[in-house]
């Protein structure tokens, strides 16, 4: 089987700090933002962190295609990453892929690894199998 769905995002979160000021330093509106004290769309609880996050925005269905998109967005805001990072935000490249009922693979080219290992974000994944679709 094989991969059915990808997204990609570039993910900064921190525990007191805002999301506004991510947008400041990175000159880049968010595709979603929430801060500390937020309450949960459907919940009474509030957000113990601030969160901004940026989307690829290629809808390419390959994921190094996605990834590199985004790098293109932001790789000549490389210092205002390391800023961001030296003030204590997480910065991760967020990747989600589905698969059809949980079998498939994908893979990232030592280029691309390489450019986005240039930069102070972790790189993580997350995988869900598509039972639906099988």
């Amino acid at each position: 089987m094989a991969v059915t769905r990808t997204r990609a995002a570039l993910a900064v979160q921190h525990a007191t700090l805002s999301a506004a000021h991510v947008t400041d330093v990175l000159g880049l509106a968010p595709t979603e933002s929430f801060d500390t004290g937020d309450a949960y769309a459907r919940d009474t609880r509030t957000r113990t962190h601030s969160a901004w996050s940026l989307e690829s925005p290629s809808d390419d269905p390959s994921l190094e295609v996605q990834l590199r998109a985004l790098l293109d967005l932001v790789d000549s805001r490389g210092p205002a990453l390391r800023a961001l990072a030296a003030q204590g935000f997480q910065l991760t490249w967020t990747c989600w892929v589905e698969e059809a009922d949980g079998d498939g693979a994908w893979s990232l080219t030592s280029a691309l690894l390489r450019d986005l290992g240039a930069l102070p974000v972790d790189l993580w994944f997350d995988s869900y199998a598509d039972t639906e679709r099988s």
